[in-house]
């Protein structure tokens, strides 16, 4: 309480306050030597809110507000009551007019009504609502009557609304910024700055080639929105960035020194840059992946033909068949020297029932097949579960080829750092950021294996248009990029089946870019709420649905699979290799043949 009040007064105040259980601190400004530094003394309290007294017919009153206005403590954590003895509302107005006032100060201007002053048992004080838009940037000052207080000796009451401010928060009576010049920083990273504003406006603004920029040229339009809700002008100042190290340079420095009102475009959550920001509300989203074609020249990977049962399974499925050879030779053995019914040419050897056998689990015919009814009982049960086997084998290796696009098995980013693929990288600011700063340590492998081991690193660096394009040409060539910029490109660019072949892998996580104010701005609540509300009724939605792609689709008519030679190139191995030892049996049995011979001559 800032006064000049003698004791009788003064002891009067107290005890009112002392009956509403409210500590109060007194400053005489009369009693005051020196009035320096008075008001950054007595309201730097760490306190959510501190009511404040004025007696605005101190001589010490013209001094505190002077001060007050210098360090900008008229905002929402003050709560003021000027009081004026004399109601001269043509001094209160001279003296604020000047005064670093903002949307969000909380003043109240008191006054007492002249024609009751004489009236002893009751008294009527007016009460006006004061604030500014922001002086510093054109704002006027704003004095509107609220209420009427009529007090008694008992105690005091409002009597009568002079306005409808009662009607609406103090937010919804401040939402109108109409004489102010709010200063805008706009990021573009995509054009020439040294063109004229009205040029880059018109990239911003305009609906073509949505893969350049369209974070930043979201973000426009976002504000054209918030301005036009707002019901303000602009000043625009241009950059080609977001920020130069996480709170200087760029849109975000202008905003932590306090040279910019608002961003274009929302950015990053950082602790860092909680010390001077204050997040409003989510208004985008971020996404960087690595994404590559599956090369096809990878190496053979002959897994996919044993992948149908597992090696318990392979095992006793030869078993089985190893058994059912030595049944069969049983059964040949029996018909040809017991059962006379029987007429057996030959007797078979074990090797050949055996040969039967693996035979027909590849569903191939037998030259021999048993004539005893336990015979062609063990031959029917050999082809019933070679049958099965043979079905359910083929089937799934056939889905496995040709049932989805071949995708790699490169899966994470320590996998990729690991691998020989040669990478790319989209040039992007926060891109150079989080390679140089980030903790993660796939990250800081990733730097090591695929950047670092470079001798011309520049060469790493593509635009997206070009590092797309390699990436379709070149399958195994891996490309970093943000995905509101090539999800764009490669929906124009891609067949439908060259998108389904596609392997992403996550290079940073997604994260949600918010719009930000400085920590002291006096804008915070009427923004928020303005912005709340444009998410509310989905214009939000409908530019973020045109300008950012979160997902591509790849439907299954879309599949065109073609099976590489790194397929089937086991078989025709096994083929030449089942030849080649054939072969070798060949020669073997001709030269055992030519030593018989000869051993038969002598």
């Amino acid at each position: 309480m800032f006064h000049c009040w003698s004791h009788k007064y003064l002891y009067q105040f107290s005890s009112a306050a002392i009956d509403q259980n409210i500590f109060v601190q007194y400053v005489n400004l009369n009693d005051l030597g020196s009035l320096q530094d008075i008001t950054y003394d007595y309201l730097r309290l760490q306190k959510p809110k501190i009511a404040v007294f004025l007696d605005l017919n101190c001589n010490g009153s013209q001094s505190v507000i002077k001060q007050t206005s210098r360090i900008n403590f008229f905002n929402q954590h003050y709560h003021w009551l000027v009081y004026d003895h004399f109601s001269n509302m043509n001094r209160f107005y001279e003296t604020f007019k000047k005064v670093n006032l903002s949307v969000d100060t909380d003043m109240t201007y008191m006054l007492p009504r002249e024609e009751q002053m004489n009236d002893k048992n009751s008294q009527v004080f007016i009460a006006f609502d004061v604030y500014s838009n922001g002086r510093l940037i054109g704002g006027q000052l704003n004095i509107t009557s609220n209420y009427e207080v009529r007090c008694h000796p008992e105690g005091c009451y409002k009597s009568k609304y002079l306005s409808d401010l009662h009607k609406r928060s103090v937010s919804g009576n401040r939402e109108s910024l109409r004489d102010v010049t709010m200063r805008v920083a706009v990021v573009v990273t995509r054009f020439d700055l040294k063109a004229s504003p009205e040029d880059i406006n018109k990239f911003l603004m305009t609906q073509a080639d949505f893969h350049i920029d369209p974070l930043a040229r979201l973000g426009f339009q976002v504000l054209i929105l918030l301005r036009e809700s707002l019901y303000t002008n602009v000043t625009y100042e241009y950059f080609d960035r977001w920020t130069d190290v996480e709170y200087t340079g760029g849109i975000v420095g202008s905003l932590v020194n306090e040279t910019a009102d608002l961003t274009s475009a929302p950015f990053f959550m950082t602790a860092n840059r909680f010390r001077f920001l204050s997040a409003i509300a989510p208004t985008g989203d971020f996404r960087s992946v690595c994404m590559f074609r599956t090369p096809r020249n990878s190496g053979m990977h002959g897994g996919v033909f044993l992948e149908p049962f597992s090696t318990r399974v392979w095992i006793l499925f030869g078993c089985i068949l190893c058994l059912t050879a030595v049944f069969l030779w049983l059964a040949f053995y029996v018909e040809y020297h017991r059962l006379e019914d029987y007429v057996v040419s030959f007797m078979p050897s074990l090797l050949t029932a055996g040969l039967i056998s693996f035979g027909s689990a590849c569903a191939q015919s037998s030259f021999l097949i048993p004539r005893s009814w336990g015979g062609r009982v063990v031959f029917i049960s050999l082809s019933l579960i070679t049958f099965i086997m043979y079905n359910y084998y083929t089937s799934v290796v056939v889905s496995s080829l040709l049932g989805s696009p071949v995708k790699s098995k490169i899966k994470t980013l320590e996998q990729l750092a690991n691998s020989d693929l040669e990478v790319g990288l989209e040039p992007l600011p926060y891109t150079y950021t989080y390679l140089n700063f980030s903790s993660n340590p796939d990250v800081q492998q990733f730097v090591r294996n695929k950047i670092l081991v470079k001798k011309d690193i520049q060469s790493l660096w593509y635009s997206a248009n070009e590092g797309i394009e390699k990436m379709r040409r070149k399958p195994g060539f891996v490309f970093v990029f943000e995905t509101s910029t090539g999800y764009n490109l490669i929906e124009r660019q891609y067949d439908a089946h060259e998108i389904c072949g596609l392997n992403e892998i996550l290079f940073r996580s997604d994260t949600l870019l918010a719009t930000h104010l400085h920590k002291n701005s006096s804008y915070k609540e009427i923004v928020r709420l303005k912005i709340m509300r444009i998410l509310e009724t989905g214009v939000h939605s409908k530019h973020r649905r045109q300008w950012v792609r979160t997902h591509l689709n790849c439907l299954s008519s879309n599949f065109v699979i073609n099976v590489g030679l790194e397929y089937m190139a086991p078989l025709f191995l096994m083929l030449v290799c089942g030849y080649g030892f054939a072969f070798v049996l060949l020669l073997l049995e001709m030269l055992w043949k030519r030593w018989e011979s000869k051993g038969q001559r002598h």
